[in-house]
């Protein structure tokens, strides 16, 4: 269900079991929609849809996109740019983890069981100079002086978000921290679409040193 995925992926919403029915009623409520826990209990367990109007301030409170909650269209992409994308954040992360390797950093993977890695959207975990890191990571492309590229709507708070620009057989990387996503973002299909000036982005040009 999609309600589910995007309560497990919001920073605030309690865990399932633990009030987050409850926890969705009352950001509800606060938006001038009141609704029963029993509602929401429907909502959840697919019984019931919410009304178009109800359905919107739902999306709003769980900080993803409308028609994607309602309807499960990303409005952004299709299916074919998805697998490609897919695929290219595949390359990224393992490059990311080879350039940390090769600077003396010690790059994981998670390990299929790592709750936090799936509920966070962590891609890599490393130790760099005695430091641990969790890592995001993200393909990017530029086109004149600013960098897009997309990030799940839901991250974690310690996860450091690095973009990964490809130039032919270049590549450039930058650390995107949360206030530029913020400033620079829109939501779509459940991730925030970002377009940042690359003056904005620190560029990392090694990993011999803590980020």
């Amino acid at each position: 269900m999609r309600l589910e995925q995007a309560a497990d992926l919001h920073p605030h919403c309690p865990p399932k079991h633990q009030g987050r029915q409850v926890w969705v009623a009352e950001q509800m409520s606060r938006k001038g929609h009141k609704v029963s826990n029993e509602t929401v209990r429907k909502w959840f367990e697919g019984e019931a849809k919410p009304r178009p109007e109800k359905g919107a301030v739902l999306a709003e409170v769980m900080g993803v996109d409308p028609a994607w909650l309602q309807l499960g269209i990303d409005t952004g992409m299709t299916t074919r740019d998805r697998k490609v994308r897919n695929a290219m954040a595949s390359g990224a992360v393992n490059m990311v983890a080879g350039i940390i390797q090769m600077d003396g950093g010690a790059p994981a993977f998670p390990d299929t069981a790592d709750t936090r890695a799936e509920r966070e959207h962590i891609d890599l975990y490393a130790i760099i100079k005695g430091a641990n890191y969790a890592l995001h990571v993200a393909t990017g492309e530029k086109a004149g002086d600013q960098v897009g590229f997309s990030v799940p709507s839901a991250l974690g708070e310690n996860v450091i978000v690095l973009v990964l620009v490809r130039h032919g057989l270049h590549f450039s990387l930058f650390e995107a921290t949360p206030d530029i996503i913020e400033l620079n973002s829109e939501m779509k299909g459940g991730s925030f679409e970002v377009h940042a000036d690359a003056a904005a982005l620190r560029q990392i040009t090694g990993f011999t040193e803590r980020l």
